[in-house]
């Protein structure tokens, strides 16, 4: 047994490599056999070396991804030469991305617990995991080692001193990478759902990046639940070739579409808006034009009525002119608006 097979049987080296799997989507049972794009391989004799063209709407990626740990044609080749790997078994896989954690001087940290500064080591071996360079979706250091805890592994205390020299900083997170991103898997798979649930179309097609996956998620998890799979792959295997299947994940998803597109609060948190954006009294101009405007209606009015030498027809035309305008306009100014967006919180409400 080598070194690399010894550290297997380490429960940090064991958390670790989950927390890998869990952020390239492969943590499920067929891990070990997906391709990217979501195809799964027919056996594990070897890595399969030949590239795959998947992606999310327009963007086509081509890729050689495979197994459980997403090894590229040419990274597999160095771990199989350097660990004389005979097939591309779960057992060779994980043996190999040991090695990877190692040849990155990462593997003394994962045994140690030091996991952050694991992290920060392989961030340029694995493109998942935080801090990683190549633009790709990335999990948050916080659901990282949400991940890694999972598995029972052990964050070293903070005062714990590292063997090796200080590992690079990790990005501390932000608001925005609170939302996770879209999973690869999701994305692999989407042209499936947008085939038999055409309003993702138009979704998938939106301009924006978070709020855009956010909702694409959360459809594809709506249309999942729905049918009862057990997973997204499942989902879009199902919804392949059941087309009753596909009506109701559907349905499902028309059902909650205001819940799905309603990204930001909606109607409510714009009036909220609106009303914090609202000025005081005191500095309100359509306040003190409706005051200056009031008594010259009372006094028109008051000196057609009630004065003498005014034609009747006179008197109703200007009555009716200045009824009809200024009050016309002063009430609608401040109820019409009022009226109309409550009435579209009905609507919404009965619509959800």
């Amino acid at each position: 047994m080598n070194r690399w097979q010894a550290a297997l049987q380490n429960q940090n080296v064991q958390a670790f490599l989950h927390m890998i799997r869990v952020g390239e989507g492969t943590a499920d049972a067929d891990g070990y056999r997906r391709r990217f794009g979501g195809t799964m391989m027919a056996d594990l004799s070897d890595h399969p070396r030949n590239a795959l063209t998947a992606g999310l709407g327009a963007k086509r990626y081509i890729s050689s991804a495979s197994g459980a740990y997403q090894f590229l044609t040419q990274t597999w080749n160095e771990c199989a030469k350097a660990l004389d790997l005979k097939d591309f078994s779960p057992a060779s896989q994980d043996v190999a991305a040991v090695w990877l954690i190692d040849r990155r001087k990462a593997l003394d940290d994962v045994l140690a617990g030091r996991t952050e500064a694991a992290i920060a080591k392989c961030a340029r071996e694995w493109a998942s995991l935080p801090g990683s360079p190549y633009g790709q979706p990335t999990k948050t250091l916080a659901q990282a080692l949400t991940a890694y805890r999972t598995r029972l592994g052990q964050i070293a205390p903070a005062d714990v001193v590292a063997t090796s020299p200080p590992p690079p900083p990790v990005p501390a997170a932000t608001p925005s990478e609170t939302a996770m991103p879209l999973p690869a898997i999701v994305a692999a798979l989407l042209p499936v759902f947008l085939q038999k649930i055409p309003e993702l179309v138009g979704l998938a097609n939106a301009k924006g990046d978070e709020r855009k996956e956010q909702a694409i998620q959360l459809a594809v998890q709506v249309a999942t639940d729905a049918i009862g799979a057990k997973n997204t792959q499942e989902a879009a295997e199902i919804i392949s070739t059941d087309q009753k299947a596909a009506d109701q994940a559907r349905q499902a998803v028309q059902e909650q579409w205001l819940s799905i597109t309603e990204v930001g609060g909606g109607i409510s948190a714009a009036r909220q808006a609106n009303a914090a954006g609202q000025p005081p009294p005191g500095r309100n101009v359509a306040l003190w034009v409706t005051a200056a405007l009031l008594p010259l209606v009372y006094m028109t009015v008051g000196a057609v009525v009630f004065a003498d030498g005014w034609p009747a027809e006179v008197r109703a035309m200007v009555v009716a002119a200045v009824v009809t305008g200024v009050l016309g306009g002063v009430t609608g100014y401040w109820l019409g608006t009022s009226a109309s967006s409550a009435r579209k919180t009905e609507l919404q409400a009965s619509a959800g």
